[in-house]
């Protein structure tokens, strides 16, 4: 049985975000693997390393904020899951949370949970766009939009993103988003793993094992009716007939 843990899921749930828990628990059941969902939000009480993957969604800056100041609750555990194999996807601005700092607009410094190298700025203004991107990890491209206030990400930090289409993480850059053994951190905003099946199951094929391809395909409904949206998507985006 898989444990799936959806942080701050009221907090950090934007743009629909939610789905991505759902349709990757529905994944892994059509495969014939039990998986569970879970619920936390600030002053829960919760075991992370009891999980199998760690789910954590996009929020206001204010929301952001609140979770950077509870999740310091759990920065042993999580990071040491992180360390030990955890899987864990972050989308939107919930990402910052692995870094050292987040300033905001108002120039108000955040410690963050310092795992990676890198510190984001925040400004006044918004950076907002459809994306078109290709991930260092998959064949197939990805889709998305973001909608982010940070303004850049200085340090050291590996990008798993290219994007063909959209904003990088800076307007110096057309790369974004953040990786560390098995957390996968995105701009990309909302029901990612909805709009992505290869993401989707690029997750389910890890928590699984490598190579742990679904023999039921497209069989469940709901999937043909993702991977023909998803293809749509894709031209539409490209301006491919």
């Amino acid at each position: 049985m898989f444990r799936i843990l959806h942080m701050y899921y009221d907090l950090m749930s934007l743009y629909g975000d939610w789905a991505n828990v759902e349709v990757l628990a529905l994944e892994l059941r059509s495969r014939g693997v039990e998986a569970v969902i879970d619920k936390m939000s600030v002053g829960d009480g919760v075991d992370v390393e009891a999980y199998s993957f760690v789910y954590i969604g996009s929020g206001t800056e204010r929301s952001l904020v609140a979770c950077l100041s509870d999740i310091m609750r759990f920065r042993e555990p999580l990071l040491g899951g992180i360390d030990n194999g955890l899987h864990v996807l972050a989308t939107g601005n919930s990402h910052e949370i692995f870094g050292r700092t987040v300033m905001d607009s108002k120039g108000v410094c955040h410690e963050a949970l310092g795992l990676l190298d890198f510190e984001t700025v925040q400004g006044a203004g918004r950076v907002a766009g459809d994306c078109v991107c290709k991930a260092s990890f998959l064949d197939d491209k990805l889709i998305g939009f973001i909608n982010r206030a940070s303004q850049g990400q200085e340090g050291n930090v590996q990008r798993p993103f290219e994007n063909e289409l959209g904003p990088g993480a800076d307007d110096k850059s057309e790369s974004e988003g953040i990786q560390y053994k098995n957390l996968l951190g995105t701009y990309l905003t909302g029901p990612v793993l909805v709009r992505n099946p290869p993401l989707m199951r690029y997750f389910a094929d890890k928590l699984i094992g490598d190579g742990g391809v679904s023999e039921n395909g497209d069989a469940h409904s709901f999937f043909a009716y993702q991977s023909e949206g998803y293809r749509r998507a894709l031209k539409e985006l490209l301006g491919e007939s």
